[in-house]
């Protein structure tokens, strides 16, 4: 899908929030409901080569994390899911792409995510039924990596797919993130846990007035933020806006898992 281009004001959760610029691309995808199922948990070693990340003393202090690895997980319409697992830890965070990137997206996140102690899991989603490949991940991070909290992150397309699959799993979710989520509206009510709905004002017309519709209809405590400019999904995290999104993901992530 391309990206629109439109205007409007912006808050954060009800407060004016309009801060900077910038723009790029997404997509967006739907999914129906089925029970979840039953993780194959497989590891292998995952290709490191750019994988270096840059620690702090503070955060090298905080965890020492794992070197990635692969991880194969069947999910409930019976497709086999691939993943990569950064770090270790009592609180899990999948990370969902927009249709158009893959896993390998998330690794900066994931990385950063991995360093303070926590458990990152990318996953590259059957495009078939992105909801059911991210029920699949929660039920792999629940039973086989054993994590007892769990955030879902997901931008556009993987927003969706994150919203449906937090409405419609057996397990607990503790909290949701989305990047210009494509839908997911009609399940708002639903949503188990604290949410984080972001947009830019410049993007499409119906991104924006689904991340004010989840916002409006999803159980508190429930979060908007909306940027001005006009990028989309994860080209957030790469624009004028990517240091403070950075920092309301932290803290959310760290909300959610009960730190």
């Amino acid at each position: 899908m391309r990206d629109g281009e439109t205007g409007r004001r912006a808050f954060l959760g009800g407060t004016v929030a309009v801060l900077g610029a910038i723009g790029l691309a997404g997509c967006l995808g739907d999914e129906t409901s089925e029970s979840d199922g039953t993780a194959i948990g497989t590891e292998t070693a995952a290709d490191t080569s750019t994988a270096e990340p840059t620690q702090t003393p503070a955060e090298t202090a905080e965890s020492t994390p794992t070197e990635p690895r692969d991880v194969l997980f069947e999910a409930p319409h019976g497709a086999t899911v691939e993943a990569t697992a950064y770090g270790s830890g009592d609180c899990g965070v999948a990370l969902v792409p927009q249709i158009n990137l893959d896993r390998e997206s998330w690794r900066p996140l994931a990385e950063r995510i991995a360093e303070r102690g926590r458990l990152a899991l990318a996953v590259d989603e059957d495009p078939e039924n992105r909801a059911a490949s991210v029920r699949g991940a929660v039920r792999y991070l629940r039973e086989q990596a054993g994590v007892s909290t769990l955030v879902l992150v997901g931008a556009s397309s993987g927003g969706e797919a994150v919203l449906r699959a937090n409405a419609t799993t057996e397990f607990a979710v503790d909290g949701t993130v989305t990047l210009s989520a494509a839908g997911g509206t009609d399940r708002a009510a639903d949503l188990q846990g604290r949410t984080l709905f972001v947009v830019s004002t410049g993007d499409d017309d119906r991104f924006v007035r689904t991340a004010r519709r989840l916002h409006e209809e999803a159980p508190d405590p429930a979060e908007l933020v909306e940027y001005d400019g006009s990028a989309h999904g994860q080209a957030i995290l790469d624009s004028a806006h990517g240091d403070d999104l950075r920092r309301r993901m932290r803290r959310f992530i760290a909300d959610a898992c009960g730190e």
